[in-house]
């Protein structure tokens, strides 16, 4: 049996490979159809209905309980570098892989 291990190793290697591929494009399909909220965020975050939302979140008018992530200074900024820094890497890993 021992023989034959490396045909074992490499069929979990190929098996691992197919189900983490899978998985990437299902994320990529499901942050490719979200495309248009992602754009919609953008545009609140530079948009006058946001400037009068954070006038009114520093006058308390806004309930405590209604979640605003998006009036945080840094909720909004974050996104969008880590956009960047995940589409910047997603292009070197394709790289990697078609050099490979």
């Amino acid at each position: 049996m021992e023989k034959y291990e490396h045909i074992t190793k490499m069929e979990t290697i190929l098996v691992d490979h197919e189900e983490m591929l899978k998985a990437l494009n299902q994320h990529l399909d499901a942050l490719e159809a979200r495309q248009d909220d992602y754009a919609a965020l953008l545009e609140y975050y530079y948009s006058d209905q946001r400037n009068q939302d954070l006038e009114d979140e520093e006058d308390h008018r806004i309930p405590q309980t209604l979640a605003r992530g998006v009036l945080s200074e840094d909720g909004i900024f974050d996104l969008v570098g880590d956009y960047r820094d995940t589409a910047i890497r997603m292009m070197e890993v394709a790289l990697k892989m078609l050099k490979k």
